[in-house]
């Protein structure tokens, strides 16, 4: 990536592998940056991280729908953090 700065849209798309930790090193110190500075790109990492936990506490069942109340304790989650508004 030959880039000075990374925007929220750019963000988004790079967040799953910043927290997997697959990133070039130039790139992950230019996502840092931007996570800085930008309270969007942090409640939306937020949650990722939000979802990615309650579905690794979900017992496994092949095909089988979330419980209603982990649907509305992620719904709860994301309104608490995007009460501020949504970006791209």
């Amino acid at each position: 990536m030959s880039v000075d700065e990374i925007v929220c849209r750019e963000f988004a798309e790079l967040a799953t592998d910043y927290l997997d930790g697959a990133m070039p090193d130039e790139t992950l110190e230019l996502v840092e940056e931007h996570l800085a500075m930008c309270d969007w790109c942090r409640g939306y990492l937020h949650q990722i991280e939000t979802t990615a936990r309650v579905v690794a506490a979900e017992p496994e069942a092949p095909g089988a729908e979330p419980a209603p109340e982990t649907i509305d304790g992620l719904v709860a989650a994301f309104r608490a953090t995007t009460k501020g508004g949504s970006k791209p």
